[in-house]
């Protein structure tokens, strides 16, 4: 599965654990790599995409009245989801915020629903640089890795 994910282009580098039915990928800054790319790479090679744990750079925009984010870089909003702290501080945010979220993505998302990103944490961009990382794969905990 690591050479098929390093063939995306986009990909940086990707450090799989089959033991521990995980993945950790990492991209280059300005890549365009969507969430779906990477779940089709991984059902290409046998495995199913479990929910994953991303840090992306963007800014808080509204869809539908409710608070949502969009990818620094590649043309997809999410729509944020999630418990306080962390969306009482969305939720605070004017729209146009530059910033940087982490959170996670569902393991998959039908075709007719928005995708969905469950904010875990949030902090102005500025603070935490503008680096993107999205890995719906399989995964430890630790940031940037999906579970």
């Amino acid at each position: 599965m690591s050479v098929a994910l390093k063939k995306i282009e986009g990909v940086a580098s990707v450090d799989v654990s089959l033991n521990e039915g995980s993945a950790e990928i990492r991209f280059r800054r300005g890549s365009a790599v969507t969430p779906e790319q990477i779940r089709e790479a991984i059902r290409r090679n046998g495995f199913t995409p479990k929910e994953a744990e991303v840090k992306a750079a963007g800014r808080i925009v509204e869809r539908g009245g409710r608070p949502a984010f969009e990818v620094s870089g590649i043309e997809l909003v999410y729509v944020l989801v999630g418990a306080d702290p962390a969306m009482e501080a969305v939720r605070k945010l004017p729209a146009g915020s530059r910033v940087v979220l982490r959170g996670r993505l569902p393991a998959a998302v039908a075709a007719s629903e928005p995708e969905r990103l469950e904010v875990l944490a949030v902090e102005p961009e500025s603070a935490a640089g503008a680096s993107r990382s999205t890995t719906p794969a399989p995964a430890p905990r630790p940031r940037d890795r999906a579970r």
